[in-house]
Formats: C-alpha cells, sequence, structure tokens
C-alpha cells in the first residue's frame, strides 16, 4: 500500500514537471491562402505564422501587427509586367485579411502572387490554372439498402445506395490532377440558404491506385478525394464508384458531381491535409507538416476548373 501511495505521488509529480525550451524560436513569417478558380474573381487570406509557445494574436492587435493599410498583394498573369492589385475587405476581420482583385483565372493561365507587409519578408508563389476537365457521366445505379448491406438499418429505415459510372479522358500531353466530389444539395425552411452535403464514395478502380497499391480512399474520414492520371496517362478510362448510406431527403435541390482538374500544388496539399487529420487521432502519430509552395513564408496557391454533373435522384 505505501508503496502505491509513493508511486502515485511520483507519477503526479512528474506531470508537473516544467520542462524549459531551448530550441529555436521562429520569428513569424506571412502565411498566404488562395484557391484560383476559373470563373471566380481571385481572392487571397494573408495572415502570420505562430510560435508555437507564443500567445496567440487575436482581434485588433492581429490587425495592428500586419498593418494592412501598408501592406501590398498583387499578381501578375502570363508574365505580364502590370500586376493586378487587390483590394482589403477590413468587414471579414480575424483570423486573416482577405484581399479581392479584379482578376478572374481562366484555364491555362500562369499566376504569380506577392505579397509585402511591413515587419515581415516578401513571400511569393507561383502555379498554372488547369485546362478544362473531361468528365462524362455514363449511368447511375440506384437501390434501397437493406439489413444485409448494413446491420443498424431497421426494417423502417431507408437508405439507398448509387453506383455511378463515369469517363474521364486524360491529356497525354501534360500529366495531370483531379479531384472528384459527390454533393447533395437541400433547402429547408429554417435556413436561409441552401445546404451542401459532401459524401464519401468506395472504388476499386485502378485510378484510385498508385503505382505502389496504396489507396487514395483509405481513411473515411477524408471526403475529398484526390487522383492523378499515373494510372490512365492519356487514355479515355471508365470507372465506377458506389455512394452508400444515402438517407431520402424530401428538399432536395440536386445530386451532384463535383469533378475539377487541379493543379499538383492543390494534390500535395490536400494529401498532407489528409494525413495531418487522421494523425490528429492517432496518439503516437509523427507530425505532418502541411505542403506549401510559398517562397519566403507559408501557405498554398493551387488552382481548380471545375466541372458539375447533375444526376437524377431516385428515391
Amino acid at each position: 500500500m505505501l508503496c502505491a501511495a509513493a508511486l502515485t505521488l511520483l507519477l503526479g509529480a512528474a506531470c508537473e514537471k516544467i520542462i524549459e525550451f531551448k530550441g529555436e524560436q521562429t520569428e513569424p513569417r506571412l502565411t498566404i491562402s488562395s484557391q484560383a478558380e476559373v470563373g471566380k474573381p481571385l481572392e487571397v487570406y494573408v495572415a502570420s505564422s505562430i510560435f508555437f509557445l507564443s500567445d496567440t494574436w487575436s482581434g485588433d492587435a492581429f490587425i495592428e501587427k500586419l498593418k494592412p493599410e501598408e501592406g501590398k498583394v498583387r499578381c501578375f498573369v502570363n508574365g505580364s509586367q502590370t500586376p493586378y492589385l487587390f483590394e482589403w475587405r477590413p468587414e471579414l476581420g480575424v483570423p486573416h485579411l482577405d484581399y479581392v482583385s479584379t482578376y478572374v483565372p481562366a484555364p491555362g493561365d500562369h499566376i504569380r502572387l506577392e505579397a509585402e507587409f511591413p515587419g515581415f519578408d516578401p513571400v511569393w508563389a507561383e502555379t498554372d490554372v488547369p485546362l478544362n476537365p473531361a468528365f462524362e457521366l455514363i449511368s447511375a445505379k440506384w437501390r434501397r439498402m437493406t439489413a444485409e448491406d448494413w446491420e443498424w438499418i431497421l426494417d423502417d429505415d431507408e437508405y439507398h445506395e448509387v453506383e455511378i459510372t463515369l469517363a474521364v479522358t486524360d491529356d497525354a500531353a501534360r500529366e495531370n490532377f483531379y479531384f472528384l466530389q459527390p454533393v447533395l444539395t437541400s433547402s429547408y425552411p429554417y435556413m436561409p440558404e441552401e445546404y451542401d452535403e459532401p459524401f464519401d464514395f468506395t472504388s476499386n478502380d485502378v485510378i484510385f491506385q498508385g503505382v505502389t497499391g496504396e489507396s487514395v480512399l483509405e481513411s473515411f474520414m477524408d471526403a475529398e478525394h484526390f487522383f492523378t492520371d499515373e494510372m490512365i496517362r492519356g487514355q479515355r478510362h471508365v470507372f465506377t464508384i458506389t455512394i452508400s448510406g444515402l438517407p431520402p431527403v424530401e428538399n432536395v435541390k440536386r445530386f451532384s458531381l463535383h469533378c475539377a482538374s487541379v493543379n499538383e500544388s492543390m494534390y500535395w496539399y490536400g494529401k498532407s491535409y489528409k494525413m495531418r487529420v487522421t494523425g490528429l487521432t492517432e496518439l503516437f502519430s509523427e507530425g505532418v507538416p502541411l505542403y506549401s509552395n510559398v517562397h519566403g513564408g507559408y501557405g498554398i496557391l493551387s488552382a481548380a476548373n471545375s466541372q458539375w454533373l447533375d444526376l437524377e435522384v431516385d428515391w
């Protein structure tokens, strides 16, 4: 008994031990985040990195630190020497500054984004806007699920499954990266806007397998699916995905597939984000830094060219 009490006291004291950090304390760096989407004005979020032992900036202190009135955000398109300027929208406030430009990305554009703020090193990033994606909807087969499909389904429950056959035509002239996400859009009297709900899907198709055989659909937590043309380079490829556990929704506005060509930076950022989120649920996992293509600071400049395919709901 005395030994157990002594051990408890020892462990309690150990938990309260203060450890002095003797590593390098990094200075704050500019962080920019922007996704160039075809047909939408380019928007940039500007923030600052924070040393993990520092107090978090908030409210007026954050604005005062970055001095948005003196900062500059600009982009150069296709090598032009005349930049597009960005307007700060102060009404959006913290935790970042929001800047919007009159520039609207077009397929094939090359973008160079630059940002300068007093007290920080200037940062820049470059990317290319993908060409138009070429996805086709071939068929969609619906069926009602039963307890044989999922043991938690009761007799009066109504859940559905849809098997969707698609085709994608890949451009052999370049390495391509893709994104695919089912989205159910509905509306309710008590909600001011339509509600978009993303859904997971499963597939055993080769396009979702890398050359090492690692699946990009291995995590149920990952509701956004990125894949490459590594296994189908230059081909028209037909594949099937399955969406299960769809509850009946009375106020469905549309059920669609968000298909997109994305740039390489967005692909690697998406994969690193997935690994980071998955790691947060595992106590002893290694930390995963988010992918960044910003020089002189942190963040991401990505690009996407979207295509929407609508499905008829059959339930």
